[in-house]
């Protein structure tokens, strides 16, 4: 999260010398892996009732996905609106009903302060339609369905072209995620039919695709024969990232656990939703307050990490007032409805 929003503060005065967008990928794989997993649960503990279930159960995971990510998205829409964000009042639909990414992939442009909403678009679409696969498919079909929208991602890469004069940037479209949540959902299925998060094939799997994916993502960089492979380049790195959530998931050791158990880093991922809601809106809010940041004294050195600072510190406070007043008093409702269910 904090490398996601040091890209987004900087991406303009300093050169990107890493693919920070792996990190935001890394939010899907953890959303696909997260959310089927809990699905494949609450439809053990459901049919072995035996009792009808399903649409009283889709009513629930709605209202409960709601309480957890819909609130505080609104409440931050609402903020960026009050700090005059460009994009919003005209485009108030597009964000109202979760379809930002198609706008901004049918025009080809960053909005300012709500640019970062079309992954959260993604994710709201990915919400909607993944219950019903995992609910109404009989479990024989799961496996060749899951692995079926995985292979949706590269085709689709494939025919970009194609879609160029429709569509000017495709990869915004939900479908071309689809192996980031998909490969999330297979590694969920996975431990759900009992293989091990330590499984060593997976862990093999995960450094010769990060491998590939390293070699794509240079190779097209530097005109280096890439086999036909750009497409699969992003599954290469979903599988990579399943990998690494598989790993982080059993826990590390040594100076890296030392490091992920710092207590401010440990805050950080219990709150990153806020902050990834607040981290792009900031900005303007800071403009708002602070001004003096855009008289041209604040543009390099010392000064512009003072004003990235600045930003952070907006950032974080944004965050917590959404904890505290929005996201905390929500959960707890939410963990009364069905405390079983993730």
């Amino acid at each position: 999260m904090i490398a996601i929003a040091w890209d987004h503060w900087t991406h303009d005065v300093w050169p990107k010398v890493l693919p920070y967008e792996v990190f935001l990928f890394l939010f899907l794989i953890l959303t696909g892996y997260l959310i089927t997993g809990s699905l494949l649960r609450e439809r053990d503990r459901k049919e072995a009732d035996g009792k009808p279930w399903r649409l009283a159960s889709l009513k629930t995971y709605q209202i409960r996905r709601g309480l957890r990510i819909l609130a505080p998205y609104y409440a931050a829409l609402f903020f960026a609106w009050v700090v005059r964000a460009p994009d919003v009042w005209p485009s108030l639909g597009w964000y109202v009903f979760h379809v930002s990414n198609i706008k901004m992939a049918i025009e080809g442009a960053w909005p300012q302060g709500t640019a970062h909403f079309w992954s959260l678009a993604m994710q709201q679409q990915f919400y909607l339609v993944w219950p019903f696969l995992i609910w109404f498919l009989p479990r024989r079909a799961l496996l060749p369905a899951i692995l079926l929208v995985i292979f949706i991602a590269p085709l689709s890469r494939w025919y970009e072209p194609l879609l160029y004069p429709y569509i000017a940037w495709p990869d915004k479209m939900l479908w071309a995620a689809f192996d980031y949540f998909g490969a999330g959902a297979l590694l969920a299925w996975g431990v759900h039919h009992g293989m091990s998060l330590e499984n060593r094939p997976l862990k093999i799997a995960g450094v010769l695709c990060f491998a590939a994916y390293l070699y794509l993502f240079i190779g097209h960089k530097h005109d280096l024969p890439t086999f036909y492979l750009r497409s699969f380049q992003q599954t290469f790195l979903a599988v990579s990232l399943c990998a690494v959530v598989a790993s982080a998931s059993v826990g590390f050791g040594g100076w890296l656990k030392t490091l992920l158990e710092l207590p401010f880093l440990q805050r950080v991922g219990m709150l990153s939703y806020g902050v990834y809601l607040y981290h792009n809106i900031a900005p303007l809010a800071t403009g708002k307050i602070m001004p003096f940041f855009w008289n041209g004294s604040f543009d390099d050195g010392p000064g512009l990490l003072l004003r990235i600072a600045a930003y952070g510190a907006v950032t974080w406070l944004l965050t917590l007032a959404s904890w505290h007043w929005i996201e905390k008093p929500l959960q707890e409702v939410r963990s009364r409805m069905n405390p079983k269910t993730g």
